[in-house]
């Protein structure tokens, strides 16, 4: 998996570091080593009497590379890490011995494993690579252990020991610019080739640009003001003194000036160069923070105009909110107006039920029960067939008026209604529906008879059973109705369930209010004047259930559900 480096420009053009450096590192090691496979000086020294590149410093730079180029992806595979750290081990072992046989003066004869043949003889250690290689070689297999370690801590110390390797190769590199022999190798033999120094800086550099979102990577490579900084100061910080300490030195040294001059020519440039970059630092910091005031400024200007704008939308939705109150509350007042004008159209129409049954049963009822009776009496009195034929079929006809009459009368408003209660009012009016209509009824009414409800309850109940059951017969073509009429704690259950052939209750409950069904609206209405909601549930061809919970205060006996039911089972 490769790596992914964050986002940004310095980031995304300095990402293939590891692998250029991983693959130099291979390359350089591959031509060393033909050089002394071969015996061909020029790839085992760049510099005519210098020290060489030796076999096992070579070997070192691969293994290195091959540690560095398993571990520039991550997170790593196990086994590629595995990998890594076995080659990683390998160089900071060789280094370790390396490093011993120096100080213990024992010779371990690791040095002359590869090529002993074509080993220099003139050389105090043939073979064997220089300290400050072994150093350098200690430090990057150091630092590859812990980048292939999984804790961030670790990757902070992997990024430290490689920058102590760049200082290392960087100080062999001043030597041989600086021609201080120190500084890369103890002998003309025994030292640190020019291409390791520049080998031993590519993999350091490689090293601390596998890991950019942390530790010190983090802040050089950022995009912030003190990434911009460091990459802007650092290449010039290390170059500029360098190259102008190197030309100062070797100006005296060809005796252009004396030693005092080349001093004071050494601090002037320094000072120069320090000046230059300082100055090229503070307009670079200066331009990045003029345009972070601007942007404050655009920020705090943008921000002030929302404010304003925000207050203004404010205050304008405080008008609307005022005004949609206003408008709530007359609706409110509306509706109740609406509710209490139907409250008392209901209740006048309820009375002129009543008036109008009472005025059937009592004076249009006497008036034919009269005529029935006078009819009677004259059939037998009667000369001739045709008359008693014909006053016989008026009497059927009469008699078949006063039975009209009474169901009028019974169906605008029943007596029973008023004097026996609701129970006994649905129960008769449930059996003579049956009657008529040829429909078998089952009815059930649990905990009405112990207490009367309010009127206007009872009322509304009676309507809704009355109403449910004149919309089965007229639309359903049911054979089995259910009624169930149950007072609970705080309200009663009305329910009537028939198996007819049902509706589709979504599209009823989605039609406009002038496509719906009367019956259900006048239900509806009925339901909510006292307080309770109703519902219905059908589906075609699987009949239709209403239902409907009217609140009623709590009953004050202490038997709330009776036992047994009143159970009417009426038929044909």
């Amino acid at each position: 998996m490769p790596r992914q480096p964050p986002q940004s420009s310095p980031v995304v053009a300095l990402g293939p570091v590891p692998e250029v450096a991983t693959a130099l590192g291979v390359a350089v090691s591959c031509l060393v080593l033909t050089g002394w496979a071969l015996d061909i000086s020029t790839l085992k020294n760049i510099l005519p009497g210098q020290p060489q590149m030796v076999p096992n410093t070579a070997l070192a730079f691969i293994l290195s590379s091959v540690s560095l180029w398993l571990l520039r992806a991550e997170p790593a595979s196990g086994s590629s890490r595995r990998a890594a750290r076995a080659c990683a081990g390998l160089v900071a072992l060789m280094s370790l011995l390396t490093l011993g046989e120096y100080l213990s003066g024992f010779d371990l004869k690791i040095d002359r494993v590869l090529f002993e043949g074509s080993l220099r003889g003139g050389a105090s250690y043939p073979g064997r690579p220089s300290p400050h290689t072994a150093l350098c070689f200690l430090l990057v297999g150091s630092a590859l252990l812990f980048l292939s370690a999984r804790g961030r801590r670790a990757h902070h110390f992997a990024q430290m020991l490689a920058a102590s390797a760049l200082l290392v190769a960087l100080l062999a590199l001043v030597g041989y610019f600086y021609e201080v022999t120190f500084l890369y190798g103890i002998t003309a033999y025994t030292g640190m080739a020019l291409h390791t120094a520049l080998t031993f800086v590519l993999l350091s550099l490689g090293i601390l640009f596998a890991r950019t979102d942390r530790g010190l990577m983090a802040v050089v490579m950022g995009d912030t003001a003190g990434g911009h900084m460091a990459r802007h100061l650092l290449p010039a910080a290390v170059l500029a003194p360098v190259v102008l300490g190197g030309l100062i030195v070797r100006g005296a040294r060809a005796g252009l000036y004396d030693t005092a001059f080349a001093m004071s020519l050494c601090v002037t440039a320094s000072i120069v160069t320090l000046g230059i970059l300082i100055c090229r630092n503070a307009q670079t910091l200066h331009r990045a923070d003029a345009e972070r005031r601007r942007a404050e400024s655009d920020l705090r200007k943008a921000h002030d105009e929302l404010e304003v704008k925000v207050g203004e939308r404010t205050e304008e939705l405080s008008r609307v909110n005022v005004s949609l109150q206003s408008e709530v509350a007359e609706h409110r007042k509306a509706e109740a107006a609406r509710a209490q004008l139907l409250r008392r159209l209901v209740t006048a129409q309820e009375e002129e039920r009543r008036r109008i049954s009472r005025e059937l049963h009592d004076h249009l009822g006497q008036y034919l029960g009269t005529m029935m009776l006078c009819l009677k009496t004259l059939r037998p009195a009667a000369s001739g067939a045709a008359t008693r034929d014909g006053l016989q079929r008026l009497e059927e006809l009469t008699g078949r008026l006063v039975e009209e009459v009474h169901h009028l009368a019974w169906e605008l408003r029943p007596a029973a209604l008023d004097h026996l209660g609701l129970q006994a009012a649905l129960h008769n009016y449930a059996e003579k529906w049956s009657e008529r209509s040829g429909v078998a009824v089952d009815f059930h009414g649990g905990g009405l008879e112990r207490q009367r409800l309010p009127p206007e309850v009872e009322t509304t109940v009676y309507r809704i059973v009355q109403e449910a059951l004149t919309n089965v017969l007229k639309h359903a073509a049911a054979r089995r109705v259910s009624v169930i009429v149950e007072r609970r704690r705080e309200h009663v259950l009305v329910i009537v369930e028939d198996d007819g052939r049902g509706f589709d209750a979504e599209a009823i409950a989605c039609a406009p209010a002038a496509a719906r069904s009367l019956g259900l609206l006048g239900m509806r209405e009925r339901a909510a004047l006292v307080g309770g909601a109703l519902d219905f549930d059908s589906a075609p061809g699987g009949g239709a259930t209403v239902r409907a919970r009217i609140p009623v205060p709590p009953p004050t006996e202490k038997e709330v559900f009776p036992r047994e039911y009143f159970t009417n089972r009426p038929g044909r």
